[in-house]
C-alpha cells in the first residue's frame, strides 16, 4: 500500500504541476487532490519541491543510465533534451517560480555525476590522470556549457528541436574533452 500511495502522489503531483506554478502548490493541496493524509505525503517526500527532485532523478536516470560514457554522452544529452520538452509545462512552472534556483542546483549537481564518468573514461583511454584542479575545471566548464544550453532552450520556450541543438554542439565540441585532457597533461 505505501508504494501505491507514494505512486498516487507522484501522478497526482505531475498533473498538478502541469496546470500550475510550483510556488502555487501545497501539500495541502495537493494530498486533498489525490487523497492521501498530510503524515502519508511526508512518509515519503520532504517537501514540494522533494517530489520534483525525485521524479527528475528517476525518470531521467533511467532514460540516461546507458549513455553515461564518453562514447554515447551525445545520446544522453539528446535523451534529456526530449525529457524537458515531453515535461515542458512542469519544467516551465518550476523554470518560472522561486524553486528555480533549487532545481537548476540539483540538475547542476546530476550534470557533476555525469560529467565526471566522462571525464573519468577520457583519462582512463588517454591513460593519464589529471591534477584535482584540472580535472574539475574541465567537468566545471562543461557543466556550464551543457546547462546553459538547456537552460536557454527552456527560457526561450523549447522551440528548436533538440536534434538540431546537439548537431550545433557537437560541432562545437567534438573531440574537446579528450583534447582538454591532453591539453591539461601536457601544461
Amino acid at each position: 500500500m505505501k508504494q501505491s500511495a507514494k505512486n498516487v502522489i507522484i501522478k497526482s503531483y505531475k498533473e498538478l504541476l502541469n496546470k500550475k506554478s510550483i510556488d502555487k502548490l501545497t501539500v495541502k493541496e495537493l494530498c486533498e487532490y489525490c487523497g492521501v493524509n498530510r503524515q502519508t505525503f511526508y512518509n515519503h517526500f520532504t517537501d514540494i519541491m522533494n517530489i520534483f527532485k525525485f521524479i527528475f532523478f528517476e525518470e531521467l536516470s533511467v532514460e540516461i543510465a546507458q549513455n553515461r560514457t564518453f562514447e554515447t554522452w551525445s545520446a544522453g544529452f539528446l535523451t534529456t533534451m526530449y525529457y524537458l520538452k515531453r515535461n515542458s509545462k512542469m519544467i516551465l512552472h518550476v523554470y518560472h517560480s522561486s524553486y528555480w534556483p533549487e532545481a537548476s542546483t540539483y540538475i547542476r549537481n546530476l550534470s557533476r555525476a555525469l560529467l565526471e564518468e566522462v571525464v573519468d573514461e577520457c583519462e582512463k583511454k588517454l591513460n593519464v590522470t589529471l591534477q584535482e584542479a584540472d580535472r574539475s575545471f574541465i567537468v566545471n566548464f562543461y557543466i556550464h556549457v551543457f546547462n546553459g544550453l538547456m537552460i536557454d532552450w527552456v527560457s526561450e520556450g523549447m522551440k528548436e528541436e533538440p536534434e538540431k541543438m546537439l548537431e550545433r554542439l557537437l560541432i562545437m565540441i567534438t573531440g574537446s574533452i579528450p583534447r582538454s585532457v591532453d591539453a591539461f597533461i601536457k601544461k
